[in-house]
């Protein structure tokens, strides 16, 4: 069962993170537990999953906390019902750990989907911060291989250059190396969706300004790792910056002229 979202990341389905329709009934059991901290018959059980749209039968929910007694999540209270047990409390625990991060990543990802020249800013922008603490690592944390990639890169996009083809994706490939160099991985996953989501956008916009600028973008490339090389890390993190307020400046010019 893939994971759903309907309209925002806000109406998050959380019933679609489980792989069944049972998971799902034994994850909200298990939840329904932790809150009252006493034990639960059937048919209370039966109305609380009705009200989250799951309708079972109280033979069906007698079968199911059979097999979660098994699994050791549940424990039989007498004639009053199920119990939670520690292991169902760390079961229930870590599945509402896993749901709340696919819902903070769902937002994320809509967050950097880009709508307008104004968002594609706003974009650049949220670049700009990450990118010049990507910088600032690399010159501190890129291994001779690295910096060997960087410089592979820059060759490429200077035959880029030279052959007037767009630099769109060589240029940000140069930016997912410097990023890779950093060995921070939050940093390199951020950039990841937010590169993503810059090429879906640019490759619908036709005419765009920065790419009529590959010679001069090469050239801040250029600077960036000679920072890295010489191991100057806020050099490295201001070059960073120059070279991404330029491109925010070029869609600013863009966004007036339209």
């Amino acid at each position: 069962m893939s994971v759903k979202f309907v309209e925002s990341a806000d109406t998050f389905d959380e019933g679609s993170f489980f792989s069944s329709k049972n998971e799902y009934a034994e994850y909200l059991v298990l939840k329904y537990l932790i809150q009252t901290d006493e034990p639960v018959g059937s048919w209370v059980l039966k109305v609380m999953l009705g009200l989250k749209g799951i309708e079972f039968s109280t033979a069906t929910i007698g079968r199911m906390l059979k097999e979660m007694d098994a699994k050791g999540f549940t424990k039989l209270a007498g004639a009053q019902g199920r119990a939670i047990t520690s292991k169902g409390m760390n079961y229930a625990k870590i599945q509402s750990e896993r749901i709340e991060r696919e819902r903070l990543q769902a937002r994320l990802m809509m967050a950097a989907i880009p709508q307008s020249f104004d968002e594609l800013i706003d974009l650049l922008d949220a670049r700009k911060a990450l990118e010049c603490e990507t910088a600032r690592l690399a010159a501190l944390r890129a291994s001779s291989k690295d910096i060997e990639e960087l410089e592979i890169s820059l060759k490429k996009h200077e035959e880029v250059v030279k052959g007037k083809i767009d630099p769109t994706d060589i240029a940000l490939d140069f930016h997912i190396k410097v990023a890779k160099a950093s060995y921070n991985r939050f940093l390199i996953a951020s950039l990841d969706i937010l590169i993503y989501e810059e090429l879906r956008l640019e490759s619908q916009i036709a005419q765009l300004i920065t790419r009529e600028r590959g010679e001069e973008y090469l050239l801040q490339h250029i600077s960036i790792v000679d920072s890295i090389k010489q191991r100057n890390a806020s050099e490295a993190e201001r070059r960073m910056g120059v070279h991404i307020e330029t491109l925010i400046s070029a869609i600013k010019e863009q966004a007036e002229g339209n």
